[in-house]
């Protein structure tokens, strides 16, 4: 259902659909988000699925009225008002008469009457389309037997949506690989379903949960998700000109960070942090079955965090083989020079490292393992190597300090000519999270709902609690994280707003390098480099520490040499970056971008 992503197919239930077919079940996916798109045009899908998701919470509201049809809409109403461009809200309220007529367009489109269990997966801000849907399916055919999973019923979450809403038959909680299919054998054979793990279902009214969700443990035994209905779908609908699509694929599951030092904001893995990871045999096979399958190459995978084997495996199997595909992953960022060229060479042109701040104590305080200097050589080795990537920087930590964003900002107006963050926001307060978990010890105080679920859902308290996976919350010692992050904001602006400025390296001849320095803010000089000084400047293309530099010039020069006038000449000019007792070189070499792969294209985030 809407609201998710019309560009991409649902690789959750398309795993399940496989599934299924390998206990002689069949299934069938109906895409009612094209569907909707097709209703409302793409211009308008896009602005409630991009622009307004995770604050407004428009797409559930719109469906809302739906379930609760006598609620007082004028509060919200005027809320979209204040927030939105008059345009902007002129289309959300068009949208509302077109709900009704799209949910019983569903119903024929997708033949609900000829199927005997209807599931919904949920996400974010699917919740509300798919309960509507499911309340209109039970009131039209009430013996219909109706699942929900997915993200949104995880735990709590799951339970209390399966006691709210009496149309929901089951709930299948966490990774439902195992559960829901032995859940349709034993509905189909008419036997107890008490005793599948990680269901949710019904005693004399009340929801019970039965036992903890069992885990997959080999990813290897998964099936190929099956894709073919997204595509039959998409070929058939009229905004398919307007759509770029990607295939999905998952190679590991879980958090091997996370397992060792879960961050302190991330919600993500709620109770399946464990990591297990496809065998690098499996994942290049499943590209290329696939691949072959639907006759495109761009894959994103849906991984929290890249398996590290795969720079041992993977990678130089795709490198080598060279397959005619491209990828995204999420990774970490504390990566060198040899990883980013590998991820180059094995055509994985997009990757979301988590970098998340410029400052290495706020990084600590996140539990994050990396240090700032290590993120911002990051962003420059994926400048060198043509390896594009997204990233925010996150800000509002308990604990940090002042003088952590005055030294960010300092950082910032040092790498103008790299990739800005794409989004700077406060920390949110996602369920799961350390934060939300042990809120009181972090530093965290009146941990509540975002005050827009109440305009979703006119329940209790307790309810809407249970349900909600977004959480505002003030800070015990009563900071604004606002006021000590203006400096920043205003640097990141200048920075998103870049128009071209620069600092590369140029070889004018053997024994000179020229750093031309075209960066806004800066003098838009040109530094010649020669003898030693270029060397410590090349030297320092990786991070080094400043007893490796003493020992370099030493060998160099015969000598000791004193390299602190030139290390602070560079560093006060920005040329290097300096953390502690390290540094690292900070202009580009643009000799080093090839594009191995010529033909391919980027995979899209």
């Amino acid at each position: 259902m809407p609201f998710v992503s019309v560009s991409r197919p649902a690789i959750g239930v398309s795993i399940l659909k496989a599934r299924l077919g390998e206990v002689g079940i069949p299934c069938d996916i109906g895409y009612a988000n094209l569907l909707f798109a097709e209703r409302v045009g793409m211009a308008t899908y896009g602005l409630i699925n991009d622009r307004l998701t995770g604050w407004m919470f428009a797409g559930d509201w719109l469906f809302a009225q739906q379930l609760f049809p006598d609620e007082n809409r004028d509060p919200y109403i005027e809320l979209l008002k204040k927030n939105l461009q008059p345009s902007e809200f002129d289309t959300i309220l068009s949208v509302r008469d077109k709900i009704t007529p799209f949910l019983q367009e569903g119903l024929d489109r997708y033949d609900v009457a000829s199927y005997d269990l209807v599931g919904f997966t949920t996400t974010f801000e699917q919740n509300l389309a798919s309960l509507a849907m499911a309340s209109l399916v039970k009131r039209k055919f009430p013996n219909k037997i109706t699942v929900f999973g997915g993200g949104n019923c995880e735990g709590v979450m799951g339970i209390e949506l399966h006691r709210r809403f009496d149309w929901i038959d089951y709930v299948c909680s966490g990774e439902a690989d195992y559960s829901f299919p032995a859940l349709v054998q034993r509905i189909g054979r008419r036997q107890p379903v008490e005793g599948v793990a990680g269901v949710v279902y019904r005693v004399g009214g009340e929801s019970r949960l039965s036992a903890p969700v069992d885990q997959v443990r080999c990813m290897d035994d998964l099936p190929d998700p099956d894709y073919d209905d997204y595509f039959r779908q998409l070929h058939d609908s009229s905004v398919a000109a307007e759509i770029r699509p990607a295939l999905l694929i998952e190679s590991g599951r879980g958090c091997w960070w996370g397992e060792k030092s879960h961050c302190t904001f991330c919600g993500l893995n709620g109770s399946s942090m464990t990591f297990r990871a496809k065998s690098a045999p499996r994942v290049y096979a499943e590209l290329e079955r696939q691949k072959d399958r639907y006759g495109m190459g761009q894959f994103l995978a849906v991984d929290n965090i890249m398996s590290y084997q795969y720079f041992r495996d993977l990678l130089p199997m795709l490198k080598e083989r060279n397959p005619g595909i491209s990828l995204f992953y999420e990774i970490k960022s504390n990566l060198k020079r040899r990883h980013i060229e590998l991820l180059r060479d094995a055509s994985v042109l997009a990757i979301q490292p988590g970098i998340e701040s410029l400052s290495s104590n706020v990084l600590r305080l996140m539990r994050k393992g990396v240090t700032a200097i290590q993120n911002v050589a990051l962003l420059r080795f994926c400048r060198e190597y043509g390896v594009e990537l997204a990233w925010n920087l996150l800000y509002g930590f308990p604990g940090e300090t002042v003088e952590d964003y005055e030294d960010t900002a300092r950082v910032i107006e040092a790498i103008y000519h790299l990739r800005p963050p794409g989004v700077v926001a406060r920390i949110r307060l996602d369920r799961f999270s350390p934060n939300f978990n042990q809120a009181a010890g972090f530093g965290l105080a009146n941990i509540k709902p975002f005050p827009i679920y109440q305009h979703i859902y006119p329940l209790p308290d307790e309810s809407i609690g249970n349900i909600a996976y977004f959480f505002d919350y003030d800070y015990s010692d009563g900071r604004d994280p606002t006021r000590y992050m203006a400096p920043v904001l205003n640097r990141v602006l200048m920075w998103q707003q870049n128009q071209g400025g620069d600092l590369v390296k140029s070889y004018e001849g053997a024994a000179e390098l020229m750093l031309i320095d075209s960066r806004p803010d800066h003098p838009r000089l040109n530094y010649p480099l020669n003898g030693l000084q270029r060397e410590i400047y090349e030297f320092c293309d990786d991070i080094r520490n400043r007893a490796s530099m003493d020992s370099f010039a030493a060998e160099r020069e015969g000598h000791p040499v004193d390299l602190s006038p030139l290390l602070q000449q560079m560093v006060d000019y920005h040329l290097m970056l300096r953390e502690g007792n390290q540094y690292l070189s900070l202009a580009v070499d643009t000799n080093r971008r090839s594009e191995p792969h010529a033909a391919l294209e980027p995979a899209t985030f």
